[in-house]
């Protein structure tokens, strides 16, 4: 038997639905986004460590290349720190050379809280370090505004071995 009526179905969604819908993707976005810059700013610290290992590396590597003394000197030039590598006793009678190296660490994203005596390693011809006592070591940490993050030691060795010491627990 036939009532004459026609059965509708929903063709979409309601307001209601995509308002709850929206709200629960603002909600995720709100808690993910700072989780997300905490991210960023751990992997510009990490990369400015690999950038200061390489660099200390380099300078080992051309000591023992050439029999001579080379160093990595970091200085600060306007809004970056500059990583140089440069042979620090060259062979009498050849031209000062140019850095083999040089690298840039802008300030905003590390701030030096420990250097080596004026920002210098040296390493001699038998890859060794030339610098007195044990260990040198050079620490920064993350800035992010005013706030101090997290810390990471870059320490080389009186044998000539760089190894870099992050965070057990990063903030």
């Amino acid at each position: 038997m036939y009532s004459g009526r026609a059965v509708s179905t929903p063709h979409g969604f309601t307001f209601v639905e995509l308002l709850i819908v929206i709200a629960l993707i603002a909600l995720m976005s709100l808690i993910a986004v700072p989780w997300f810059v905490k991210i960023a700013q751990r992997n510009q610290l990490k990369s400015a460590a690999r950038e200061i290992q390489t660099s200390l590396l380099a300078a080992r590597m051309l000591a023992v290349k050439r029999n001579t003394n080379a160093s990595m000197v970091l200085t600060t030039v306007g809004d970056s720190h500059v990583l140089d590598v440069i042979e620090v006793d060259p062979p009498p009678g050849t031209p000062t050379p140019a850095p083999a190296e040089k690298s840039h660490i802008a300030n905003r994203n590390v701030a030096f809280v420990t250097t080596p005596a004026g920002g210098k390693m040296t390493f001699a011809g038998d890859g060794r370090l030339v610098t007195p006592g044990a260990t040198s070591d050079l620490v920064f940490r993350g800035v992010s505004g005013a706030t101090a993050l997290n810390q990471i030691t870059i320490r080389a060795h009186r044998n000539g071995r760089v190894e870099v010491i992050t965070p057990v627990s990063w903030q």
